[in-house]
């Protein structure tokens, strides 16, 4: 049989209305650095975000024009106005600077659970730009390191190969990541405080009745 299959998702839609729907969610994504959608969506979305990125390194004249075809540039987009063109300094300068020793992988699709549990059951996911304020697994690390630090085995040999793997290209990685701790630390404490500070209202006799018992469920 003459051809092949085709090496992409048609996701459903014809040609053009696909390119739009890719378009849309990878302007989404450059905007808020994170966006959740259907699987399928997210590993599409994840090549076109990838060569943006991989534009942008370039930093040539043409690189620049190419760019600025793929992105969505409309006034109102999203319920929110913004400045056209946009996204193009972003790309070429805070983006570029965070990637540029990167060799790939500036993208991460994680799965989760479906959106829709009501209808389809669509396998769902979040895709998201590494090494960014919104990085899932940097924060997700550090959450594991509070964890295991307060045990007494220690920090696992799993928890540190992913700790390099989300320091190794992060500029100023191993600080950001020891400060994200210390704030997941602080919040523990403090989340701690309030627990104990309500179990003791809780217990604390009222006046009028004597001593209160402490809370106890009532059957129905």
């Amino acid at each position: 049989m003459a051809g092949g299959a085709l090496k992409y998702r048609h996701l459903s839609r014809k040609s053009s209305h696909r390119q739009a729907l890719l378009r849309n969610l990878v302007t989404s994504l450059f905007t808020h650095e994170s966006i959740t959608t259907t699987w399928h969506k997210a590993k599409e979305a994840q090549r076109l975000a990838e060569k943006l990125i991989t534009l942008g390194k370039k930093n040539t004249n043409a690189s620049r024009r190419r760019a600025e075809s793929i992105f969505y540039n409309h006034t109102l987009m999203m319920g929110e106005f913004q400045e056209p063109l946009q996204h193009l300094p972003r790309l070429f300068t805070t983006l570029r600077d965070r990637y540029l020793n990167r060799p790939g992988g500036y993208t991460r699709v994680l799965r989760i659970e479906p959106l829709n549990k009501h209808y389809d059951q669509a396998p769902s996911a979040i895709l998201e730009l590494v090494d960014g304020p919104k990085d899932m697994r940097f924060h997700m690390t550090a959450k594991t390191l509070v964890r295991e630090r307060a045990t007494e085995e220690g920090v696992r040999e799993i928890t540190a190969r992913n700790v390099k793997k989300v320091t190794r290209y992060r500029d100023g990685g191993v600080e950001e990541l020891e400060k994200e701790v210390k704030r997941m630390e602080k919040k523990t404490r403090d989340e701690g405080f309030r627990e104990r500070a309500r179990w003791k209202v809780d217990e604390a006799p009222r006046e009028g009745h004597g001593e209160r018992q402490p809370w106890v469920r009532m059957k129905s």
